[in-house]
């Protein structure tokens, strides 16, 4: 499961792509990295996410493996800065499983970051241009 991240300074926006098979061992260890690698430096405190998973081939993820997922992104939520998470899905299957994620992510007293689930990517980009924060 290839994750790849994209950071434009400019338009203060991270944008990680997923491609292949979803499951949730791989999944939650590129989320604890790029907690650790990218979340976690403070010049992207304020900076809007983009998690693409339009490209996925399969998903293997489980309701235990979506809140583990979950609970990892929420960690690194700074209380006084808020900002927004986009996730582009394609299939049924990953725009539910998406709804869940957000609803366990807004379940952590300490997440601070709006989100929302596009079918397509350039709804996504003008809802995280029309309605900036920063």
């Amino acid at each position: 499961m290839p994750v790849k991240h994209q950071i434009d300074n400019d338009l203060q926006l991270i944008i990680t792509t997923v491609t292949g098979e979803a499951v949730d061992e791989e999944l939650i260890a590129a989320m604890e990295k790029y907690q650790r690698d990218i979340r976690s430096k403070s010049d992207y405190n304020k900076y809007n996410e983009i998690l693409d998973f339009s490209k996925l081939t399969s998903i293997g993820l489980t309701n235990g493996g979506i809140k583990a997922i979950a609970q990892i992104a929420s960690a690194t939520d700074q209380t006084d800065v808020k900002t927004k998470l986009a996730l582009i899905v394609k299939s049924p299957l990953a725009f539910g499983l998406a709804r869940m994620y957000q609803t366990y992510r807004s379940l952590n007293p300490r997440a601070n970051k709006e989100s929302r689930v596009f079918n397509r990517s350039h709804d996504a980009f003008e809802w995280l241009e029309h309605n900036h924060f920063i």
